[in-house]
């Protein structure tokens, strides 16, 4: 089956962080300490290709985030200058319009 050509939705939990010059990590929300107030929902097919909810979903859950009841089915997102590769993706993040996909051609 072709993920790019499936109709199922599906979806995934993350905590979207940005990774700074020296590479440390800040929440992308930097006026809350509230990780959930980083969080998001990713859906596929309709905002992100279903393959990126599929290699996210097979990816392990931080362990910071799996003793927490209210954060252990999320994953983490970096983004560095606004994007993150997961596989041949590349997800985008826009403070207006939230997290969106594109593939590479």
């Amino acid at each position: 089956m072709n993920d790019e050509n499936s109709t199922e939705e599906l979806s995934v939990r993350v905590v979207l962080y940005r990774s700074g010059p020296g590479g440390e990590r800040t929440l992308i929300c930097p006026d809350s300490e509230d990780v959930l107030d980083s969080s998001t929902v990713l859906i596929a097919p309709a905002a992100v290709p279903v393959a990126v909810v599929r290699a996210l979903l097979a990816s392990e859950v931080p362990a910071e985030f799996a003793q927490d009841p209210w954060l252990d089915r999320h994953r983490a997102l970096v983004f560095v200058d606004g994007r993150c590769r997961v596989g041949r993706h590349e997800l985008r993040y826009h403070e207006k319009f939230g997290v969106y996909g594109s593939e590479e051609p």
